[in-house]
């Protein structure tokens, strides 16, 4: 009996040494390794495994230490070379960004000094002319023809006046008086300023201008510029008559005022469509154009946070339509011509 108490004993000792050993030498380490992978998986480079014995499992320890210290070395080594990276490409992509801008400027300052100096000259010309012939003194043809001279250098100097106002639109250094108006209002003082011309050409004007649309903050004089210049281009492109349209509508969805111009002219090529909002870009003529009405146009609707669009096609007309921020929805207006009618100038 006390043989077999005996063997119990020695046998549980025996179990609990061999379970202490394993514990130590074997279940730990493999505990810490799979650990300590999984934080290094994580990212955590800096972690090392303890090494405590010199066996074979505190050898693979060793082994991940210095595998985890080169991961790290070479970690660290490739975010540096990144950020020298990052560094240089910002570096040059501000170089580029000046490099564009002096280029622009250079190319906009060629452009405003061919643009003024052509009335400049003209001005300088006739100017001479009528000292001449006020030195000979002025006889009656004289006089009408310095009559005229004065009315070439009249309009040419108000061309460089045009030309420098609309620059600084452009520039968006032009003062800016918002308030909140009515574009149906705006659209209405535009239209009789372009209504003569319209008839004159055989234009059918027609307006449709909602009845529910709110107020847009906004400076009125720059918007009802915008929609006189859309007026009449829309009227120049129809030379031999056609049908323009002016309509309005209120998306309440976006909060936004819009507003469409859609003449049934000859339509705009696909190649030039892309450059009639650049500066001093025009396919008309008249040498009088400056170029900068749908530029200065484009200018002031981005000012006021809003965006200007075109579609076109050759013999199908055009559709210029302007989006505006509107305040809060107000209650509909009572005006006859605004209830979705047509008018007709």
């Amino acid at each position: 009996m006390h043989l077999v108490e005996f063997m119990a004993i020695t046998l549980g000792m025996i179990w609990l040494v061999s379970m202490a050993f394993i514990w130590v030498v074997v279940y730990r380490p493999v505990k810490d390794l799979i650990a300590g992978t999984h934080r290094v998986a994580n990212g955590d480079l800096n972690y090392r495994l303890p090494v405590r014995s010199n066996d074979e499992l505190n050898d693979l320890a060793a082994a991940f230490n210095k595998m985890t210290a080169e991961v790290a070395d070479a970690h660290a080594e490739i975010e540096e070379r990144v950020r020298r990276k990052t560094a240089e490409l910002a570096q040059a992509n501000r170089s580029l960004m000046a490099s564009e801008k002096m280029a622009s400027i250079g190319k906009l300052a060629a452009t405003v000094a061919h643009e003024v100096n052509n009335p400049l000259f003209g001005i300088l010309t006739y100017a001479r002319l009528t000292f001449k012939q006020v030195e000979k003194g002025p006889a009656g043809a004289a006089r009408t023809e310095m009559m005229e001279n004065l009315n070439i250098i009249e309009r040419e100097s108000k061309r460089c006046g045009d030309i420098m106002r609309n620059l600084l639109t452009f520039a968006r250094q032009a003062p800016s008086h918002r308030e909140p108006n009515d574009l149906n209002t705006l659209i209405e003082r535009a239209v009789v300023l372009v209504r003569h011309k319209a008839e004159l050409l055989g234009i059918e004007l027609r307006r449709r201008l909602a009845a529910d649309l709110p107020p847009v903050s906004c400076d009125p004089g720059q918007i009802q510029q915008v929609v006189l210049v859309l007026l009449v281009n829309a009227t120049e492109a129809m030379p031999h008559g056609g049908k323009l349209d002016v309509a309005t509508e209120y998306d309440s969805g976006g909060g936004q005022a819009r507003m469409r111009v859609r003449d049934t002219g000859q339509g705009i090529r696909p190649e030039v469509l892309p450059q009639i909002f650049e500066p001093f870009f025009t396919t008309k003529e008249d040498q009088q154009r400056t170029g900068l009405g749908l530029a200065v146009a484009r200018s002031i609707v981005e000012q006021h946070g809003g965006e200007i669009t075109v579609e076109s096609a050759p013999g199908k007309g055009t559709e210029f339509v302007v989006t505006l921020p509107a305040t809060k929805p107000a209650a509909a207006a009572v005006n006859h011509d605004r209830r979705g009618a047509v008018v007709k100038a």
